[in-house]
């Protein structure tokens, strides 16, 4: 992913054509993992670029396929445990990659008249990572740090690829998470930000998801069972189960609370946010529709 900023200059008199033109680029040229891709993301980045100061840099590590450890020369499945002090983290599972990667996007943003603060600000920004050889298989732990004096104008965009997808932990604010196709459960805590977790795998874990000032999706394929929990504080929710049986255990259940077992489950799936809503989805093709489609 090619990252490209702009110095602040005089605009001429044609001042929100070229910026326009140049977030329109932006969007053509951005990296198509991010969870906000198309028009929207790139008019915002490109905005923010050209006009607000916003200042990125990016670079991608690849994990050894040993995992850095020693043992199988490749790993069928990895867990995932990401800690960040703030942004948006996209974690999938990629059968066509040959190894892991992790890239991640330091970003500037403390605004018009303050690029050059930004810009020295990226320096303060750490990520690391390391492979464990726990219980349940091996993870890797990627942890984004800050010490600058104002992190509230930065954060870190991560995107980590695996060839299969365990478990995903991840701790974020500020920030969308969106895990696809994991295999095991999942457990999210962010705020600003929405949560996607959706699989192609049949999925029979307990995952827990925690939000604020955002929603919650949550989609698996026929044949997944849960014990559901969904609680949405100022929003609504909804439970959609095309493939499978769906039994509301709890008489309080309203538009902005829902309790019940899909296929007899009996792994505990708590969703809960404020300010936000959340959806539930057992169905065909999971993964490929909208974020909050049926």
């Amino acid at each position: 992913m090619r990252t490209q900023t702009a110095q602040l200059k005089r605009w001429p008199s044609r001042t929100a054509s070229l910026s326009l033109l140049l977030a329109a680029v932006t969007w053509v040229t951005g990296c198509t993992t991010h969870p906000r891709p198309g028009l929207a993301h790139g008019v915002l980045h490109g905005w923010n670029e050209v006009v607000g100061g916003h200042v990125s840099r990016a670079e991608t590590t690849l994990v050894p396929s040993d995992g850095g450890l020693q043992g199988t020369p490749r790993i069928p499945v990895m867990g995932i445990e990401i800690d960040s002090f703030g942004g948006d983290v996209v974690i999938k599972a990629d059968p066509k990659a040959e190894t892991a990667s992790i890239e991640a996007t330091r970003w500037g943003t403390h605004g018009y008249g303050r690029r050059d603060e930004s810009e020295a600000s990226l320096d303060s920004i750490t990520v690391s990572y390391a492979v464990e050889d726990r219980p349940e298989g091996k993870t890797i732990v990627v942890k984004a740090t800050s010490t600058a004096p104002e992190p509230w104008f930065q954060h870190v965009d991560l995107v980590v690829i695996v060839p299969r997808l365990g478990a995903a932990i991840v701790r974020s604010s500020r920030g969308h998470v969106y895990v696809t196709d994991f295999t095991d459960g999942v457990d999210i805590e962010t705020t600003k930000g929405d949560v996607r977790a959706v699989s192609n795998h049949v999925l029979s874990h307990p995952s827990t998801i925690l939000n604020a000032e955002g929603s919650i999706n949550w989609r698996a394929p026929a044949g997944s069972a849960a014990m559901i929990e969904a609680e949405a504080v100022n929003g609504t929710v909804r439970v959609r189960v095309r493939d499978g049986k769906w039994l509301a255990v709890d008489s309080r259940n309203d538009h902005d609370s829902m309790y019940g077992s899909i296929n007899q489950g009996k792994n505990l799936v708590i969703l809960r946010t404020v300010d936000g809503d959340v959806r539930v989805f057992v169905g065909p093709n999971p993964t490929q529709t909208g974020s909050f489609g049926e």
